[in-house]
């Protein structure tokens, strides 16, 4: 009989969690989530405005000091995309790691993100990848071929290609990254992430073709996104497991409710 341990039967349950989520994927839209305990859907800064400057603020801070001081949109997405997948991580392990950080430091965060509490040295990093980016880069069709729609900041793709989408799912870490941290947690956005509210001057044309479409399709000049963002945790890997600067998917991943046990195996 073979052996069974720990990473055997994560490697398991991510397999059916993987099956679990591509059912429910043609769901994703917004109000129509239907989710139990094994698929770990979080909602952040629900309506929470303060919180919402705030990451806009720290934001459009880093935009500004890695980007020569000017306000680039697409880079403040990626800053925010990140800083939504910190939050989500945060609502999930809670107390057990330190809150997430807004500080703006003159030479970086050092490559981490979290730390245990009871054990400072341990370090957590998080990957957050977003929905609608992935069918911008990633899906081989253009964007009237796949019945893309955008409804209050949600995607909703037909059923085959909800299907499909998920394996196309993939995040990458750094060798920086890999070295300053033990654990990575990776998280999937599913709503989209817009770059004007970085400054009301920005020209809406150079900002986001899905923004854009979205304004085409409410025939509104100033949509009012949703400040709701909700994540899907994806699953945690140690990251001695991981190669750097290569792909990592859904099925590379250890099961993410394993990972509050894993964690505790530190302290």
């Amino acid at each position: 009989m073979p052996e069974i341990n720990w990473m055997t039967i994560l490697e398991s349950q991510q397999d059916e969690f993987i099956i679990k989520l591509k059912d429910m994927m043609p769901g994703f839209t917004r109000g129509k989530y239907d989710f139990d305990e094994a698929i770990h859907l979080y909602s952040v800064c629900d309506g929470d405005d303060e919180k919402e400057e705030q990451m806009n603020w720290f934001c459009t801070e880093l935009t500004y000091k890695y980007n020569h001081g000017n306000l680039l949109p697409d880079k403040f997405m990626n800053y925010k995309i990140g800083k939504i997948g910190e939050e989500s991580v945060k609502q999930y392990l809670g107390k057990l790691i330190s809150d997430v950080d807004y500080e703006l430091y003159e030479w970086g965060d050092d490559g981490t993100d979290f730390y245990l509490r009871d054990k400072r040295a341990v370090s957590l990093q998080v990957k957050t990848t977003c929905f609608n980016r992935i069918l911008e880069k990633d899906i081989d069709c253009e964007i009237d071929e796949f019945i893309y729609e955008l409804s209050e900041g949600y995607v909703n793709l037909e059923h085959d290609l909800c299907q499909n989408f998920l394996d196309i799912v993939k995040w990458k870490i750094s060798e920086k990254e890999q070295n300053k941290s033990q654990v990575c947690i990776f998280v999937l956005l599913l709503n989209q992430v817009v770059g004007d509210r970085i400054s009301s001057y920005v020209d809406i044309e150079k900002i986001d073709k899905d923004l854009i479409l979205y304004r085409m399709i409410t025939n509104s000049s100033s949509p009012q996104i949703d400040l709701s963002y909700s994540s899907i945790l994806c699953g945690f890997k140690p990251t001695d497991l991981l190669k750097p600067d290569t792909d990592i998917y859904l099925k590379d991943l250890f099961y993410i409710g394993g990972l509050k046990g894993y964690l505790k195996h530190f302290t």
